[in-house]
């Protein structure tokens, strides 16, 4: 299939490009919506009902020793989908070069078989932070249960299934890679704030985490874009999809950070000033 073909291309057919020979096609949890809409439901379930229910009767578990082991887990395995873009040879320069239009398929095979396994373990990487949610509820942190963050664990579960499914986007490498990043640091933090409030006194940059997280939706919004308004040879459907989705995800969390940072402290501040 010659590259100057590819401008004809529908946007529903660039994951035959992608993955040309439907190599992903058998491969666990994304062969069908069944793994994912059970992962859902019973995520839901235990975090909005049962969950709840059971342990209010209970006394919160101290889960330190096991949240550490997960956190380091999380940290070495975003870590790792990170890093196979980099040693996948012609991987970066790749992603540099065609960032607005998908090569002959014939010409990258090995590249499209790293995406597509990054794109995979990145999705499985989201299933994995449906337990983030489920902490919570056992040491009875129910205040942290906010709609920001089942909202946006279900929709990083869901559209990243999706994408994987049916898109299968070339792009979507740079916004995971980004991702990857960011989860690494927030992991490293809280692996450390669960050493206690002596530890937790030196993590002053927690807000900048939050500022981190933040830039991160801005840098994937204006990627993509502007691979949407340069009507890249990319799927355009992966664009639109994302651009919404992040777009959400994003204000829900500007929203945290004017209550957390900004309003919370004018209230605390004003409070002091009135007992004085």
């Amino acid at each position: 299939m010659a590259l100057s073909n590819f401008s004809s291309t529908g946007s529903e057919d660039f994951y035959k490009m992608v993955d040309k020979e439907s190599i992903t096609k058998t491969w666990t949890l994304t062969h069908s919506p069944i793994p994912v809409s059970l992962s859902i439901l019973v995520y839901l379930l235990i975090v909005v009902h049962f969950g709840p229910k059971i342990m209010a009767s209970r006394k919160p578990y101290n889960l330190k020793t096991f949240m550490r082991v997960y956190n380091i887990i999380q940290i070495v395995y975003n870590a790792f989908v990170l890093s196979q873009v980099f040693v996948t040879p012609g991987a970066v320069e790749y992603l540099l070069e065609h960032s607005c239009r998908v090569d002959d398929p014939d010409n990258i095979k090995h590249l499209r078989h790293t995406f597509l396994y990054c794109s995979w373990h990145y999705f499985v990487l989201k299933l994995l932070d449906l337990f983030d949610t489920v902490f919570m509820v056992l040491r009875k942190k129910n205040t942290h249960i906010t709609f920001l963050h089942i909202y946006h664990h279900c929709a990083m579960v869901v559209f990243t299934w999706y994408s994987n499914k049916y898109i299968k986007a070339q792009q979507a490498t740079i916004p995971a890679l980004i991702n990857t990043a960011v989860h690494c640091v927030m992991y490293f933090y809280y692996f450390l704030a669960t050493f206690g409030p002596g530890m937790q006194k030196q993590l002053w940059w927690k807000k900048y985490l939050t500022t981190l997280q933040l830039g991160q939706f801005a840098v994937v919004i204006l990627y993509l874009w502007l691979l949407y308004h340069q009507d890249c040879q990319v799927s355009q459907d992966f664009n639109v999809i994302w651009i919404i989705n992040v777009a959400v995800i994003a204000a829900f969390f500007v929203n945290f950070y004017i209550q957390t940072y900004i309003v919370k402290p004018q209230s605390q501040l004003r409070c002091k000033t009135k007992k004085q």
